[in-house]
């Protein structure tokens, strides 16, 4: 699901699994290697900022109407982002050419078995800390405590760090692709009302609260990834549009405005939630999804007619892109847990979250490289990268 400018078609971070396995070698399109590194880098913002506004300024985004909240509303939701560039590079790499059984061996090896080593421990070690507790209750009555219940659910639900809630969604999708491969051979009006169904159920439902349920949190993400099939196949149509000035400057003011009404408007620069007890009217209006749709058109207008600037670094990230995802929300983990002497702030909010995400991202990089250096081509059953 690659695509843009030809470049030397070499495998990198999420399209590392994709690209890499066979199948043919398949157009490498730079600016979505260069989007892939972008929503990375957004991901790891995105959950560094609790760590960064909360020491010593007393300020949580999500609670304050600010105009100083607007990049923190922007860097929010990024997962959408890395869903949306899953959809690309399936209907790029994998569509009628890797057999589904074959595709699913290869995730469950680059992404399932990556992540059941890295949070194996971390969900034994909560367990031992008495950190979480799971209690299964039926008819009113608990159920004795379990730690294969506990492990279970914690696995399941990707509870055990920040962000790996994603993984047991992302395989969701993943063993749907036959779904995914009915939507592509659809005709195509009929494929743009399935999207817009998409998106309309996606802005009813919501996420689930604190990303529990994997299955609610595939049905809300789903639109993304169909989009992201669509853009690959309309990207030679799409593009000239995006890089145009006109349609750049207006994408990236959509993004700005959207997300200044959910900082100074509403007050709200995170996803709604569905929390238990909403039932199943609408709880309010999801303006983080439309900022996102507005953010991949400004994104890939800008990186492909900019990118190249930064071809390195964003090359380099988008390389490691799944190991770091793995990582940060380690180094996250022991960060928040560390002394407020020992993660000083300078007291200005986006000041402080340059730094901490410089920090989160330095250390996160680091740890792949070093886990790559000692374990060679095995890294990638161990971090995905």
């Amino acid at each position: 699901m690659l695509q843009t400018p030809l470049l030397s078609p070499s495998p990198t971070p999420l399209a590392h699994h994709e690209a890499s396995t066979g199948a043919g070698q398949r157009e490498h399109i730079a600016y979505i290697e260069y989007f892939r590194a972008f929503a990375m880098i957004m991901i790891v913002t995105g959950h560094t900022y609790a760590l960064a506004w909360t020491h010593g300024v007393n300020e949580d985004p999500t609670l304050v109407a600010s105009l100083r909240n607007v990049v923190p509303a922007i860097v929010n939701g990024g997962t959408a982002l890395f869903v949306f560039i899953s959809g690309f590079l399936y209907r790029h790499l994998f569509f009628e050419r890797v057999p589904y059984g074959e595709f699913m061996r290869r995730k469950s090896l680059y992404v399932g078995l990556p992540y059941l080593v890295i949070a194996t421990p971390l969900v034994f070690a909560l367990i031992a800390l008495g950190a979480i507790q799971v209690t299964v209750v039926k008819e009113g009555v608990p159920y004795p405590e379990s730690y294969f219940v506990e492990y279970i659910t914690l696995i399941t639900t990707g509870r055990m760090v920040t962000a790996y809630w994603y993984i047991p969604c992302v395989m969701l999708i993943f063993l749907a692709s036959p779904l995914f491969d009915r939507f592509i051979r659809l005709a195509s009006p009929a494929r743009w009302w399935v999207l817009a169904a998409s998106i309309g159920l996606a802005l009813w439902i919501h996420r689930p609260h604190d990303n529990l349920d994997p299955v609610h949190s595939f049905v809300y993400f789903a639109n993304f990834y169909m989009f992201g099939i669509l853009f690959c196949e309309y990207r030679q149509h799409w593009m000239p549009y995006l890089k145009s000035n006109t349609v750049l400057v207006a994408s990236w003011l959509a993004v700005l405005a959207i997300a200044a009404v959910q900082a100074a408007v509403v007050g709200r620069i995170d996803n709604i939630e569905r929390l238990p007890g909403d039932g199943w009217l609408p709880v309010g209006l999801d303006l983080i999804l439309l900022q996102k749709y507005a953010a991949i058109a400004a994104l890939t207008g800008l990186l492909a007619r900019y990118g190249d600037v930064a071809r390195a670094p964003l090359k380099f990230i988008s390389r490691y892109s799944f190991g770091i995802f793995f990582m940060h929300g380690v180094v996250l983990a022991v960060l928040m847990r560390f002394p407020d002497r020992w993660t000083p702030h300078v007291g200005l909010p986006l000041v402080d979250l340059l730094l901490y995400t410089s920090v989160v991202l330095g250390i996160s990089v680091a740890l792949v490289l070093a886990v790559k250096k000692v374990t060679g081509r095995y890294s990638r059953y161990i971090i995905g990268s």
